[in-house]
């Protein structure tokens, strides 16, 4: 009888041992499993954090855009990019506790987050360069955007001696005035020797000023002339810039002139 007895607590003791050995097995696995899991997630996090970084630095720059309306756009990606990231877990003792922390480090995906951001990166860098390129930029950059833009057949640029306004150079005047013919309008029909002589009527012109202020205060004043027998054309500003389009084209090709000039001007070669 005791023999028997004994049999069944050795059978017992052994059981135990075994699922005890199991148990140490599972967790010690959990535990390599979850190892694994921490260290690729903190590459991913690594890599979050740099871009969101980046992203912050572009955001804060003093550097203006073309297009301001890109920032808050860039702010709300990298919001949206903190928001999805999964902090690494002090590992559990519970065995289905560390898998659960597991499953959620596996489970990061960083992908949709990390593209939003650089599109929205992207685009607002880009914006940051076009704007330089039309802040005060000068007379011979003006010239060569004009000489590679369809439709326009001479190019002038005013002289303190010969130019109609007499704002070149001055405080609150233009820093560079140059003016266009097109192929659009019949240059017989406008009167002047010359495309300075004939002025904005052939074609139009840009007037480049060193601040927006400046600008816009032109721009301003031109519109005080619109829908009148004095109207100059269409007139907008881009930058520090004033790009002017005669009036003698009709008015959806006054835009679309404005249109093909701005898109050269603010060309990324």
């Amino acid at each position: 009888m005791k023999r028997k007895v004994l049999g069944i607590l050795m059978t017992a003791v052994m059981a135990a041992m075994l699922m005890t050995g199991c148990k140490n097995a599972e967790y010690k696995e959990a535990e390599v499993t979850f190892q694994e899991a921490m260290s690729a997630l903190e590459d991913q996090n690594a890599e979050l954090d740099t871009e969101i970084s980046n992203a912050r630095v572009l955001v804060d720059s003093e550097d203006i855009a073309l297009d301001e309306s890109l920032r808050p756009e860039l702010e709300t990606a990298i919001s949206d990019a903190k928001k999805c990231r999964v902090d690494i877990p002090e590992m559990a003792k519970d065995l289905e506790e560390i898998k659960n922390q597991t499953k959620t480090m596996e489970d990061a995906d960083y992908t949709e987050a990390l593209s939003e951001l650089s599109s929205a990166y992207d685009a607002l860098d880009k914006s940051i360069k076009q704007y330089a390129l039309v802040n005060n930029p000068s007379e011979s950059y003006v010239i060569q955007c004009l000489q590679e833009t369809e439709h326009i057949t001479g190019i002038d640029a005013a002289t303190e001696e010969n130019d109609p306004n007499g704002h070149l150079g001055k405080q609150g005047g233009y820093s560079a005035q140059v003016y266009f013919s097109l192929d659009l309008i019949d240059q017989d029909e406008v009167s002047g020797d010359s495309i300075i002589d004939k002025g904005t009527a052939c074609g139009g012109s840009i007037e480049v000023y060193t601040t927006e202020e400046d600008a816009e205060s032109r721009n301003d004043y031109l519109a005080g002339f619109d829908g009148s027998i004095l109207s100059n054309g269409y007139h907008v500003v881009i930058g520090t810039c004033v790009i002017r389009v005669s009036d003698e084209l009709a008015a959806s090709k006054q835009t679309e002139m404005v249109d093909i000039i701005e898109e050269r001007l603010i060309r990324l070669d």
